[in-house]
């Protein structure tokens, strides 16, 4: 028998894929003069440019930018101006991916952000448990959900993890 399905990708968008607003873009997408500190760091302009955007999308929308996945173009265009870089340099930067999971890893730690695993989990459905009896929405749980993880720098698991 099939699964009826209370959530999906599409339903949570608005959480899981950043805004092409322009003042949500300048609010979750401009650099801290500590941010431009740590990019220096970074050999080279594509990974200087790839790098700066695993890092905002870990801040914001709060999930790991996947593989050969490409930010929206108003997005990149605004962190590259941001680095006078071009935003053409981001299609060179998926070529090896040793090196996204290099930024990956030397950001989590960073900046203390933890994955969905089983701990957070256990932390997420106490948390949630009491909430639940008073919203019967799936999409407002969700959201109420999604929001705490981020305040906790849990990276946000797929749609599927959180249905």
């Amino acid at each position: 028998m099939a699964r009826r399905r209370l959530l999906t990708r599409e339903a949570l968008a608005r959480h899981y894929e950043p805004s092409v607003d322009d003042r949500e873009i300048t609010r979750h997408f401009t650099l801290s003069q500590d941010d431009f500190d740590l990019i220096a760091t970074r050999r080279g302009e594509t990974s200087r440019l790839g790098f700066t955007m695993v890092m905002l999308y870990m801040r914001w929308p709060g999930r790991v930018l996947e593989s050969g996945e490409t930010p929206p173009a108003p997005i990149l265009s605004f962190v590259a101006r941001q680095l006078d870089l071009s935003p053409g340099l981001w299609s060179h930067y998926g070529r090896r991916d040793e090196t996204r999971r290099s930024h990956l890893a030397h950001l989590m730690k960073r900046y203390g952000y933890r994955t969905f695993d089983r701990s957070a989990f256990h932390d997420m459905t106490g948390f949630a448990m009491p909430i639940a009896h008073h919203v019967t929405q799936p999409s407002r749980m969700a959201a109420i959900l999604i929001d705490e993880m981020r305040r906790r720098s849990i990276l946000l698991p797929s749609v599927n993890v959180i249905e």
